[in-house]
């Protein structure tokens, strides 16, 4: 049988709040739920690393990868931090995973997913000493 899934609806519809409040990732005010959406990111930036390393196979690739990646963050607003993050999956032929899917039309909460995001993914680049 063939793969017809598609993403239901979008994350700049009405409902995306209610799916980010359903996954712990807003609170009752509909605000960022600072907290979850920290864990959150260093559980996909650890992930990404991850990723990278297994899609790449050549750790000084991932290397000379993460230095560029990291140094285009740093210079970037929080849109293009964002958009940088789903370019790694969409560069790796790889889906968004479903919580960033939805977290991508909600400009608030991009914006902190995206900075702890790049500061964990930071972190394990120095970590890893590279």
């Amino acid at each position: 049988m063939q793969d017809l899934y598609q993403r239901p609806h979008s994350p700049f519809d009405d409902t995306a709040i209610e799916r980010l409040r359903r996954m712990g990732l807003a609170t009752a005010e509909d605000t960022p739920e600072r907290d979850a959406l920290s864990v959150l990111s260093a559980v996909f930036a650890g992930q990404l690393y991850d990723d990278l390393c297994d899609y790449y196979q050549n750790y000084e690739n991932v290397r000379e990868l993460l230095a560029q990646l990291l140094n285009e963050a740093e210079g970037a607003d929080h849109k293009q931090k964002f958009l940088l993050i789903c370019l790694q999956y969409d560069g790796m032929f790889r889906d968004l995973p479903g919580p960033i899917w939805w977290i991508s039309g909600s400009p608030e909460f991009a914006e902190l997913f995206a900075d702890s995001f790049w500061a964990h993914l930071k972190m394990l680049k120095e970590d890893a000493g590279t």
